[in-house]
C-alpha cells in the first residue's frame, strides 16, 4: 500500500485540539490513518507572525526539522531560538511550547510516532498551562544540554557512495544520507533524515518491516511503489506501508533531495529486503513448477 499527494499551504488547518490553545498555528498533514498508515503522523506545520502554541506534552515521540523562519522552542526547562537547518527530538512526556520569533511565517516538518490517536478515540496530547516564552533574537546553535537538538548545513552532507550513516544501509553509488534523528540520537520509535540522489543514482525494488514517508525538497525523482510509477518534485510526498515494494531513480540532470521518516524505528539488521537477492530462488521455483506442469 502507498499514498502520493502534494503539500498545499492553503489546505493546512488548525487541528481541533489546538483551537483554543494556539494562535496562528496550522498543519498540512500528509501521513495519518486516513492514508492507511498505522505507525506515524507526519505533516508540515505553519506558525504565523506572533503565533504560538501553549505548553503541552504528548504520550508519543515527536521529531522536527525547521524549513523556514525562526522559532522559539521551549523544550523541558530550556528555551532555544532555532531556524532553517535545525532539527530535534522531543521525547515522550516532555513539556514543550512554540512561538514565532520572526516577522514571517515559520514552517517545520513534524513527525510523530507512535501514530497520534484520533481525537474521538482518546487523548494523547495534554496541555500543561504556563507562559509561552517570547524572545526577539536570531537563530543560533542551540544549547543541547537539556534537549535533543542538532543543526545541519551543506558541509555535513556525507560523500555520495561513501560510508553510510544509516544503520543497516550499505553504501550505494550516488546516494548520500544525513541522519538527523535515530537510535544514536535518542529516538525510540522513529527516524528522520535527509537523503540525496545524484543524477543516475537509483535503488532497486525492496520493502521494509516499517513505514516510510518522503517529502521532496529539491530536484525530481522517479518513484515506483506497488508497480506504479510517479515523477515527483518539490512539495510532493509519498508514503509507503510495511511490505510495499518500492524503488527510486534520479533520471534528471540535477541532484534530488527529500526528508524521510520511518516508523517503527528500523531494526539494526535486515533493514532492507531487496527483490534482487531472492530472484534466483524465484526463478528456480518457477522452473520447477513449469516442469511439474509439463
Amino acid at each position: 500500500m502507498h499514498y502520493v499527494s502534494k503539500i498545499s499551504a492553503a489546505a493546512a488547518l488548525t487541528p481541533k485540539i489546538y483551537d483554543k490553545v494556539s494562535t496562528g498555528f496550522r498543519r498540512a498533514t500528509y501521513v495519518d490513518h486516513a492514508m492507511g498508515s498505522v505507525h506515524m503522523g507526519v505533516g508540515i506545520c505553519h506558525l504565523a507572525p506572533n503565533g504560538f502554541i501553549e505548553p503541552h506534552l504528548h504520550s508519543f515521540e515527536e521529531s522536527f526539522h525547521v524549513l523556514e523562519g525562526t522559532i522559539q522552542a521551549q523544550i523541558g526547562d530550556r528555551s532555544h531560538v532555532i531556524g532553517p537547518g535545525h532539527f530535534g527530538l522531543i521525547s515522550t512526556g516532555v513539556r514543550h511550547a512554540w512561538s514565532n520569533a520572526s516577522n514571517g511565517t515559520v514552517r517545520w516538518l513534524e513527525m510523530q510516532a507512535p501514530q497520534p490517536r484520533a481525537l474521538e478515540y482518546g487523548l494523547d496530547t495534554f496541555f500543561a498551562g504556563g507562559d509561552v516564552v517570547r524572545q526577539a533574537a536570531g537563530p543560533g546553535r542551540p544549547d543541547s544540554a537539556n534537549a535533543l537538538l542538532g543543526y545541519f548545513d551543506e558541509s555535513q552532507l556525507p560523500r555520495a557512495g561513501g560510508p553510510s550513516q544509516m544503520e543497516g544501509f550499505n553504501p550505494t553509488t550516488g546516494v548520500a544520507i544525513k541522519m538527523f534523528v535515530d537510535r544514536s540520537f535518542g529516538a525510540i520509535h522513529q527516524s528522520l533524515f535527509l537523503i540525496q540522489y545524484l543524477p543516475g543514482a537509483k535503488i532497486d525494488p525492496h520493502d521494509h518491516t516499517f513505514e516510510e514517508s518522503y517529502f521532496i525538497v529539491s530536484g525530481r525523482v522517479r518513484a515506483t511503489a506497488d508497480g506504479k510509477s510517479y515523477d515527483l518534485g518539490p512539495g510532493d510526498v509519498i508514503w509507503t506501508s510495511v511490505g510495499c515494494i518500492h524503488s527510486f531513480e534520479n533520471r534528471g540532470g540535477e541532484p534530488v533531495r527529500w526528508i524521510e521518516t520511518q516508523a517503527p524505528l528500523p531494526p539494526a539488521k535486515e533493514v532492507f529486503r531487496f527483490e534482487r537477492d531472492w530472484a534466483h530462488l524465484a526463478r528456480r521455483d518457477g522452473e520447477g513448477v513449469s516442469k511439474a506442469a509439463g
